[in-house]
């Protein structure tokens, strides 16, 4: 009798008992950008960037496109809600949705997490403690550190509470908290920590301003005899200083030509931090003029 199964293919002969038919490779995403998309996310960058609202002509001019095109981009935006239209003014500004992202974004940030590769690199590059300090109250707090692998060095640990005010960390946390500086100062007298420590009012408001100024502070044993530090300010994404970077050593490592020098490494490790918080330098000097 004739076998009536349909024919086997010679695929399916040699495939083992069991196995599983093979499929197609999954494709692999393009690496081509998407131009309108691109063109959105631009837009939406100058928006943000913008003071407050901004005509569609100056947008168009910013981003380098055509009226038309932007015009058309912006209904979507505003119709999704990342962005929004003056009534009167008919100039345009971010919308509520591009915050609610900025706020995810920030929810789901952990400032040790972004900090710590930057203070390991920071400690082997210099060879010095590195610190990651916030305020607490009226004192510096001691958040996460990257230990100096030399057997002199300054004593710290995680959890540690200084005061601000013998501290370049602390300099910086008052610097731009002018309010808290003030109520620190109208406690009374500050304590004189070693013989190096500024304790008048008018000379730590003068040490406060000159601190806002440079954007670094020095703690040149103000703080512990034989001890000196330099930090620099951590900004968030609407720029205030939420934390302060700092490099600590003995001072017979750290003379002053050598503070010199670290002086810049020191801030260019804070603002990788602030940049990985959503801070931008180039914003915020736009925005001061």
């Amino acid at each position: 009798m004739r076998d009536k199964r349909p024919p086997v293919s010679t695929a399916s002969r040699l495939r083992p008992t069991g196995a599983t038919p093979s499929r197609p490779a999954p494709r692999k995403a393009s690496s081509v950008p998407v131009q309108s998309l691109v063109r959105a996310l631009t837009l939406l960058e100058a928006l943000g960037d913008s003071r407050g609202e901004i005509g569609i002509a100056e947008l168009a001019k910013r981003v380098g496109l055509h009226v038309s095109t932007v015009h058309r981009l912006l209904a979507t935006l505003l119709a999704h809600g990342y962005a929004r239209q003056d009534a009167d003014s008919a100039r345009y500004a971010l919308g509520g949705k591009a915050f609610h992202l900025a706020e995810s974004y920030l929810r789901q940030l952990d400032l040790r997490q972004v900090a710590r590769p930057v203070l390991q690199e920071l400690s082997q590059g210099t060879g010095e403690t590195a610190n990651l300090v916030t305020l607490e109250g009226q004192e510096a707090l001691y958040l996460d550190k990257a230990e100096s692998s030399r057997s002199l060095q300054i004593f710290s640990r995680i959890g540690r509470r200084a005061p601000l005010h013998g501290t370049a960390a602390g300099k910086i946390l008052l610097a731009f908290r002018e309010s808290q500086a003030e109520a620190l100062l109208a406690r009374g007298p500050l304590e004189r920590l070693t013989k190096r420590t500024i304790t008048a009012a008018d000379a730590f408001r003068r040490e406060l301003l000159k601190v806002r100024q440079q954007g670094f502070a020095l703690d040149l044993e103000e703080c512990e005899p034989g001890g000196r530090c330099i930090a620099a300010p951590v900004h968030g994404a609407l720029g205030q200083a939420m934390a302060a970077v700092s490099v600590s050593g003995p001072s017979v490592r750290m003379p002053m030509r050598r503070v010199q020098v670290l002086v810049p490494v020191v801030i260019a490790a804070a603002g990788r931090i602030s940049e990985e918080l959503g801070w931008s330098a180039e914003r915020s000097e736009r925005q001061l003029h």
